[in-house]
């Protein structure tokens, strides 16, 4: 993610982050503020270790934003300036705190969420010889702790929702890709390798009628309450559906998306509500909504590769 311009948003901002790459410490580069209920842009420098792969942006109310990355974990604080700011000045201003490195390697991370009390962060690890764990992070205590020798079955980010009374996220499994998981009762300390009972989705969300469409990538969002969210995918669309370059991977070893030559590229939205049904099975019901919308053409395939990125405030 080092050298593509990295989002976030916690409260009613969004932030935007051109971090260019190492070899542009020298360049310009900005750090946007963008207040969507006030409709004000605040504009700073830019952080230089932001400079970094494996980059975890995890907002905490209104006002932190916690960087996690392999060099560095950071929290960003935006307060109200103390003393108040002469008159034409930002009443606002940014502190940095540098916090207890994690347990882990970010690389090795799978997925995250933040715990319903709202103040802890879960983060599951998997390692290249598939062992397994899940750490808690509590951001006012700002330490960590080791829950036990499992992971989330999620991929990136998931989201707890109060109506489920469980964590939502896209499986991380090839066989189920497209499906979404509930993980219920995750545990506040060690339970060593007891994982929390889960359920898969009866519905594969990926799916599509037309088999000329062909999935990028995706991001799940949650929308408030209720079970209610909207999967956002990115999918490209070829008029050849014998063309052989069509089985093959779309990112290479190195993250570079390939595409074919002449093929458009879509996002699809489908919003849908998640619930049980009379068998205790997880699925969304006749709820899925479908809509589609044009990639803009100045969109490089570098940022496409990165996943949709979206928020709901």
């Amino acid at each position: 993610m080092a050298a593509y311009p990295s989002t976030s948003a916690f409260g009613t901002r969004i932030l935007a982050m051109d971090t260019g790459g190492p070899e542009d410490l020298d360049v310009n580069y900005f750090l946007i503020l963008d207040n969507v209920r006030a409709r004000g842009v605040t504009i700073g420098p830019r952080q230089d270790f932001l400079v970094a792969e494996s980059v975890y942006y995890l907002p905490v109310g209104n006002n932190k934003l916690f960087i996690l990355s392999r060099e560095v974990f950071v929290v960003l604080c935006l307060e109200e300036r103390c003393p108040p700011a002469p008159v034409g000045s930002s009443s606002m201003e940014w502190s940095r705190q540098d916090i207890p490195e994690p347990p882990f390697n970010a690389r090795d991370v799978a997925s995250y969420a933040m715990h319903p009390d709202g103040r802890t962060f879960l983060f599951s690890t998997k390692k290249k010889d598939a062992s397994e764990a899940t750490f808690a992070f509590d951001t006012e205590e700002l330490l960590w702790k080791r829950l036990g020798n499992w992971a989330l079955p999620l991929a990136g980010r998931g989201y707890f929702d109060p109506h489920l009374d469980a964590f939502v996220g896209l499986s991380d499994d090839p066989d189920t890709l497209g499906q979404l998981y509930c993980c219920y009762a995750v545990p506040r300390s060690d339970n060593g390798d007891r994982a929390p009972e889960w359920k898969l989705c009866k519905e594969k969300l990926f799916s599509d009628d037309d088999p000329a469409k062909r999935h990028v990538n995706a991001t799940l969002v949650h929308m408030g309450c209720h079970g209610k969210f909207c999967l956002v995918l990115c999918v490209y669309v070829k008029d050849d559906e014998d063309d052989p370059a069509d089985h093959q991977p779309l990112i290479d070893e190195r993250g570079v998306l390939r595409l074919p030559p002449g093929c458009r590229r879509l996002y699809r939205l489908t919003t849908f509500s998640l619930s049980h049904d009379n068998n205790g099975d997880l699925t969304t019901g006749k709820s899925r909504q479908v809509h589609y919308y044009k990639v803009p053409k100045a969109t490089t395939n570098c940022f496409v590769a990165e996943g949709p990125v979206a928020f709901w405030i």
